[in-house]
């Protein structure tokens, strides 16, 4: 009895992992909003904040790190150097996205630049928006959304950028799909923070059947929200204000998706 109770137990073990053939565990960071004291050269709580969190990362069981947008409070080269210099030393793999603070034409800060820059001083992944990546199984998008000519509260998924989507959605059609972006497409309470075209996109995505999560952040609030196609959109608390980030778990396999979020706060 007692070996048939083991090969019962080793069964059910084989079929558990057999059910979730994908998985992978990363930390998401959103709106870090990185500030630097230039008169005083001191620390300032949004650099103690992702300190605190850089070194949580880094003695955790996360395989790497999003970076949401927002990860500084104005589109001023010092600040992205500082935040670049910080991250750069996460020992995990780090895929930085923007948001609507992070660059600004009239600031000299463009999309191109921004990227210069911090890949210049960091080791992130990206280098531009639409951007893919195979990552652990998963194959993750990242959307762009922001206006570089004036930092708007909120986002606008361009045309141009909706056909690359669905260019990357077709070509990985047999791909378990994440999307990490800025911008929420559902679940904003404040209409000044709305995404501006969420119905397109929203018409596009439900085309597809293999995405699996749409991870955002710019509301500063946490949140999982499970939209008609059963896609979950998972929004991410703000690190600058919040002091709070989230390490999230997703298995997939034979047409089944767990997900697992936990929010850690670093004060």
């Amino acid at each position: 009895m007692k070996i048939l109770r083991l090969l019962f137990i080793f069964l059910f073990f084989i079929i558990q992992n057999q059910a979730f053939c994908g998985e992978v565990t990363f930390t998401a960071i959103s709106d870090t909003l990185i500030k630097s004291d230039k008169i005083n050269n001191s620390m300032t709580p949004s650099i103690e904040k992702l300190l605190r969190a850089r070194e949580d990362i880094n003695n955790s069981g996360s395989d790497f790190v999003l970076f949401l947008g927002n990860n500084i409070a104005r589109a001023d080269k010092y600040d992205l150097v500082m935040f670049a210099k910080i991250i750069k030393k996460i020992q995990k793999p780090v895929y930085v996205n923007i948001g609507n603070k992070d660059v600004q034409k009239t600031k000299h800060l463009e999309k191109k630049e921004y990227y210069n820059l911090l890949n210049r001083f960091s080791k992130n992944k990206i280098s531009k928006l639409p951007s893919v990546k195979k990552i652990n199984g998963f194959v993750f998008i990242f959307m762009d959304g922001t206006n570089e000519m004036v930092s708007m509260p909120r986002g606008y998924y361009k045309e141009k950028e909706l056909i690359i989507l669905e260019k990357y959605l077709n070509k990985y059609k047999n791909n378990d799909v994440i999307i990490v972006q800025h911008y929420p497409l559902i679940g904003i309470e404040d209409p000044m923070k709305a995404t501006f075209n969420a119905e397109p996109y929203m018409a596009l995505i439900s085309k597809f059947d293999n995405i699996k999560a749409i991870i955002s952040g710019h509301d500063n609030k946490d949140f999982i929200l499970e939209d008609e196609n059963k896609i979950k959109h998972i929004n991410i608390p703000s690190l600058g204000t919040g002091a709070e980030y989230e390490v999230i778990t997703i298995k997939t396999g034979q047409g089944k998706t767990f997900i697992r979020t936990k929010v850690i706060n670093v004060n």
